[in-house]
């Protein structure tokens, strides 16, 4: 890079490169919005990439394209209204200022793609003005990002190299710092494009490398492991959640899953709980009037979808013709009930392990079904009804069952009545409950659903066999603090 450069490129304590979310977690929300910028920083992105265009008055505004579709269905383009008119008709899309505000708080660096003629000096004025460092800025046009270079731009600038360019001839054509290989439709394995001589000659060069925009597990895996600045993904929990981390020994057990950004009980809570790198998921089942045994938290679907009715009236068949995601955000439309039969495959399918809370189902028949899955071994189970709970043990000795000391009269009467293989325990009772647990051969969970990153910070400094929780993001953040 320039030696002339104030603010290079930020760096992570332990030398990952960057997980820099591509129009914040655009495969979570509307892409370049403040909601999809806070959703990416929940599921540990470092940077988020945020495409610069002009008002009319030359104000930088966060929109991948010139023009965007209103609440009102109409099409708008961004250089047709001033920064007034913007902020009067249409405040979903935010200004760079409010985009830079928003990263401080939340700790992120910036990347910023130059999409409109001329953006790029006007972005560093914002940048000055909020004494804002930890950015970059990036251009696929060669004349925009010489004439950072040429001002003597102080923030890293990168030239974003197409498919079949040569990356080096880029270079050379703008003096840029990095050279951003967007070559993420290179087929299954983009990442062999990425050789070690091409490494090799960047650093000779002294030219920093980032990486395209790349969703797919198997890629990551590859490209995380090369000397790279920081790679792009819809997907920021794909490489910035808890697989991130070295071990920390704490089982992360996700209620209901990722439940404060993608709804409920879905396959969708349960794929984003899976792909941070969680261990278990949490899910409630209820039975269906045909016995179809189906995930859903409360008796009836008129919280979580777009019908009414309770759930024990409704066949398998009407239920997944409900939307389960809508009521959640529009982003979610069309996601479905899943059944318990499908919420196994998925499981099995990420080499996860699930926590089956029980709201209605006989035990017979859960544990027939269970045992039909060939899962008993992979999950446990819980129910609010003692008599339901006591039943599945019964039936299944084999059964992995939780259980909370308060619910009997001690110790010992738990053990007595349902002897658990998880006990489940509050932050005010750890420190006393755990080691009684550990004592005795029964593993400690704790539980905390609050949002107060104190508590998260003891809980981190705790390091907790298990622990179930809503925001999983938060203990993240938690963990993340230990290790920088």
């Amino acid at each position: 890079m320039r030696p002339s450069l104030t603010h290079p490129w930020p760096t992570r304590a332990d030398g990952r490169p960057f997980c820099i979310a591509h129009r914040g977690a655009s495969a979570h929300a509307r892409e370049g919005t403040p909601q999809a910028f806070d959703f990416a920083a929940d599921l540990g992105s470092d940077m988020w990439e945020a495409d610069i265009w002009l008002t009319s008055d030359k104000c930088p505004m966060v929109s991948h394209d010139p023009s965007f579709t209103a609440t009102d269905g109409s099409m708008v383009e961004i250089a047709a209204l001033t920064a007034c008119e913007m902020a009067e008709r249409h405040p979903e899309v935010p200004t760079l200022a409010a985009t830079i505000a928003q990263a401080r708080q939340r700790g992120q660096a910036l990347y910023l793609d130059l999409k409109a003629p001329g953006a790029g000096p006007l972005a560093v004025v914002e940048l000055e003005k909020a004494g804002f460092a930890p950015a970059a800025l990036g251009a696929f046009d060669d004349a925009e990002a010489r004439a950072l270079i040429e001002a003597d731009c102080p923030w890293p600038v990168t030239v974003l190299v197409r498919l079949g360019e040569d990356p080096f001839a880029r270079a050379d054509a703008t003096g840029a710092d990095i050279i951003h290989l967007c070559w993420e439709h290179a087929g299954d394995r983009p990442q062999d494009l990425v050789t070690p001589d091409l490494l090799a000659e960047a650093d000779r060069r002294g030219l920093g490398v980032a990486i395209w925009h790349e969703e797919r597990p198997e890629v990551l895996a590859d490209l995380v492991a090369l000397p790279v600045l920081g790679i792009c993904t819809d997907n920021p929990e794909r490489l910035g959640g808890f697989h991130a981390l070295p071990p920390t020994g704490i089982e992360v057990v996700c209620h209901r899953g990722i439940n404060h950004i993608a709804p409920e009980n879905t396959m969708e809570s349960a794929a984003l709980t899976y792909d941070m790198g969680c261990d278990w998921l949490e899910l409630d089942v209820r039975q269906a009037k045909d016995g179809t045994i189906v995930v859903m938290h409360d008796p009836t679907v008129d919280r979580t979808t777009d019908g009414t009715g309770r759930v024990s009236e409704m066949t398998a068949e009407q239920l997944v013709r409900l939307d389960a995601g809508y009521w959640k955000d529009p982003h979610w439309r069309g996601a479905t009930v899943p059944t318990l039969d499908a919420a196994i495959d998925l499981c099995r399918a990420r080499g996860r392990r699930m926590y089956i809370e029980d709201k209605d189902v006989p035990a017979q028949a859960l544990v027939d079904f269970v045992r039909s899955k060939g899962f008993m071994a992979d999950c446990f189970f819980w129910s609010p009804h003692s008599e339901l709970l006591q039943e599945i043990r019964r039936l299944a000795p084999e059964a992995n069952i939780k259980a909370n000391i308060f619910h009997f009269d001690g110790f010992d009467a738990m053990v007595a009545t349902l002897d658990p293989q998880i006990c489940e325990i509050q932050v005010r009772d750890w420190e006393v409950e755990a080691p009684l647990c550990r004592a005795h051969g029964i593993r400690p969970m704790l539980q905390y659903f609050g949002s107060e990153p104190e508590v998260f910070d003891r809980i981190a400094a705790w390091r907790p066999e298990m622990i179930n929780l809503d925001r999983a993001d938060l203990l993240l953040a938690a963990l993340r603090k230990t290790i920088r």
